[in-house]
Formats: structure tokens, C-alpha cells, sequence
């Protein structure tokens, strides 16, 4: 069953879709106030690049192209997945798109889920492609929705976007405290296991923002994934935002006071990817804010650095802000590998600058 059957039958097709669009517009509202951050359980503080006084290369040698999903890049960074299937979407997502086109960076496209029982759905993402064609588009749809769909619809998630890879996010927290939410997981680790073998582009696993255990990485490793999206705690907390949007004094608000807290942190998510020996990629994401937090995860073994929130929030101040805070993230990344004497990011990951900082 969709996201979008799972409500009371009684509830008419187009109050179902009202339903849909309002959520996807409350997460885009919630996610830009500051009580729905985890600010500073990233644990990204607890790391520091080593100073090199004398890096002996010129900054303008510097360079951040990177090899991922197999093919090489302009830059290391993605803009994360985060919303479609509204009125206000298109124009964000044209926005961004556009955005990522130009500057070379990887862009994950909302929750495809809309597209599994409305057939105009699609549209939006055939305009989008029309305003960015040559964005480097991933498609995107949730792990509970993912094992109960047919594989032949998954397929055309992905022809629709004409994507370059599959995510399949696993959002269980969000899930279980969402008023309309689908917390049917059984199956996940088979359903990557056919997803890989099935599809013709590569899988990518990602968490919402509660991490990766160690446990769970070894499990996944053995699906085949070529990539694991560890968005570990410290960013936009889903928890806390379905807990806001179920209203006061509700079941799910209380329980979202108790779990406002829950997750594996970025820090200790990026570790256990790189504890367990695999032939996947790791991208680092989860309270990454600026160019310096990027270059802590590309220095520990990241290939892809996702952002999500400050995407939305230079966005709304329109295209040229986007454009600026991009080019600001990528202007600091050069920054951390210049003065850690790296000018390219194969050195800044290999010549081990990264340290635990001393309290």
C-alpha cells in the first residue's frame, strides 16, 4: 500500500492527494526552523585538519573534482534530496537544478512516492529536466514504499528523471511518528539485494538523519549497494518535525520530546562506514553546514558530501543567493585543502590530516 492509500478509506483520492501536498509543504516550512536542527550533535567539532604552514602549491592549483558513482565530477557535492509532488516544487526544484547543472553538483530529487498512483506526478520532474538538461539527477524513493512496489514502476521512477542512480531512503523514526506515515520494514535488506541486481543503474542506501550502526553497514554491505549516505544525526531532525506537524498534546508530539535527541551522530555514522571494509561508496551527510565540515568527511573517506536545509534556505532567497552559497561552499573546501597542503582531494583523504582535536 502507498503512502498515499495508507489513510482512512473513507477518505476521497483528491483529499489524499490534499493530504500528500500539505505535508511535503509542511517539512519544507518545519525544516527551516531552528528547533527542528540538531545543532551540534554532529560531532564534526570533534574533528581537525592539521595545519600545513608551508603547503608548497599555489591555491589556484587546487582542485575539487572527484570520482563518483564511477565517472568523474566538477566537485564532490550533492544537494540532498528533499521535496516534490507540491505546487510550490517545481519552481525549487527547477531552481535547483539549474543550480547543480552549473556548478557540477549531484542533485537527489524529492520522494518519488507521489508518481506510484498519480500518473501526472512525472510531469513535474519531465519540466525540471527541461530547465537542466545535463543535471546529474538521482531518483528517490522510500524503503517502505520501495519493497512493496513493483520493480517495473521503480524503473520508470528513474526513466522519468532519466537519473543516475536509485536512493532509497530508510527514514524509520519519521515513519513511526508521521501521522500518515507507512513503518512496514520487513523486507528492506532483500529488496536491496533485488534492486541491485535488477536495476541498471546503481543503488544508493540513505538514512534521513539518525545514522548508520556498524551492524547495519556490515548488513548492507552485503546487498551489493554501490553507495551508503550515512546522514547521521546533527542536521534537520525528522523526528521532530513529524512530531510538530501531529499537534499539540498528541501521542506523537510527546513521543517526539523523547526521541528530539535520537540517532547515530554524523561523526560516529562516518566511522562505522569506514570500519566496515566494503567495496561501496560513502557519502557524508547530516549537519554539514559549511565548506570546512566537507572537508573533515572528504578528509575521512567521503567521496559525496550532501547538503539539504542551507539548499532550502539559500533558495528561498532566491537564484543568485543559491549561486552564492554554493560557490561559498566550494570556495572553503579549497580553503581546508590549501592550507592542509592538498591540491586535490585523492591527497587531502590519503596524506591523513584529520585528527581528533584536543579538548
Amino acid at each position: 500500500m502507498s503512502e498515499i492509500e495508507n489513510t482512512h478509506n473513507s477518505v476521497s483520492v483528491n483529499e489524499r492527494l490534499e493530504q500528500f501536498t500539505q505535508r511535503k509543504q509542511d517539512h519544507i516550512r518545519l525544516s527551516l526552523e531552528s528547533r527542528h536542527q540538531a545543532e551540534g550533535l554532529s560531532e564534526l567539532e570533534k574533528i581537525e585538519l592539521v595545519h600545513e604552514a608551508l603547503p608548497e602549491i599555489n591555491f589556484d592549483e587546487v582542485q575539487i573534482n572527484q570520482l563518483r558513482l564511477g565517472k568523474e565530477g566538477r566537485t564532490p557535492f550533492l544537494i540532498s534530496s528533499m521535496t516534490a509532488g507540491h505546487s510550490e516544487s517545481f519552481r525549487l526544484n527547477a531552481m535547483l537544478a539549474r543550480a547543480a547543472s552549473d556548478r557540477g553538483w549531484l542533485m537527489g530529487v524529492g520522494s518519488q512516492r507521489r508518481e506510484l498512483t498519480d500518473n501526472q506526478a512525472a510531469e513535474e520532474w519531465r519540466r525540471v529536466r527541461a530547465h537542466a538538461i545535463h543535471a546529474e539527477l538521482l531518483a528517490n524513493i522510500g524503503m517502505s514504499q520501495a519493497i512493496i512496489t513493483p520493480l517495473d514502476q521503480l524503473k520508470k521512477l528513474v526513466e522519468s528523471l532519466n537519473a543516475k542512480a536509485l536512493i532509497i531512503h530508510t527514514n524509520p523514526l519519521q515513519e513511526a511518528l508521521q501521522l500518515e506515515g507507512t513503518p512496514q520494514f520487513k523486507g528492506g535488506l532483500k529488496t536491496l539485494e533485488v534492486l541491485v541486481k535488477e536495476m541498471t543503474v546503481p543503488i544508493i542506501l540513505k538514512e534521513t538523519g539518525s545514522g548508520f550502526s556498524q551492524k547495519t553497514i556490515k548488513q548492507v554491505r552485503e546487498t551489493g549497494v554501490s553507495v551508503v549516505d550515512i546522514s547521521g544525526l546533527g542536521g534537520t531532525h525528522w523526528g521532530r518535525i513529524e512530531a510538530s506537524r501531529a499537534g499539540t498534546d498528541s501521542i506523537q508530539e510527546r513521543a517526539g520530546a523523547t526521541f528530539a535527541e535520537w540517532g547515530i551522530s554524523t561523526l560516529r555514522s562516518m566511522i562505522h562506514a569506514k570500519e566496515v571494509k566494503g567495496e561501496f561508496e560513502i557519502w557524508g551527510s547530516g549537519g554539514v553546514r559549511t565548506g570546512l565540515d566537507a572537508a573533515k568527511l572528504l578528509a575521512m573517506g567521503a567521496k559525496v558530501v550532501g547538503f539539504a536545509q542551507p539548499v532550502i534556505k539559500a533558495a528561498m532567497e532566491g537564484e543568485e543567493a543559491l549561486h552564492q552559497w554554493m560557490e561559498q561552499i566550494e570556495f572553503e573546501l579549497k580553503v581546508a585543502m590549501f592550507c592542509t597542503g592538498c591540491q586535490s582531494l585523492q591527497k587531502l583523504n590519503q596524506k591523513g590530516v584529520w585528527v581528533w582535536k584536543q579538548k
